[in-house]
């Protein structure tokens, strides 16, 4: 699975660049993922926050 917050196309128009992350770094992460055969791909920092803290939710239950 592949994981992006915020991606630089015209839907997150509205989104400070600071946020975003550029198409191409996405698509090469992905690549990257497929390559090395990774069962997921966490493109930026906010979906690693994310995926950081679902996993104190799951393991505290």
């Amino acid at each position: 699975a592949l994981h992006v917050g915020y991606m630089d196309t015209d839907m997150a128009a509205g989104v400070p660049a600071a946020q975003k992350t550029a198409p191409a770094l996405v698509a090469a992460l992905a690549l990257d993922g497929v390559a090395r055969g990774a069962q997921e791909v966490l493109a930026d920092d906010l979906t690693r926050g994310v995926r950081q803290g679902l996993g104190r939710v799951t393991s505290a239950v």
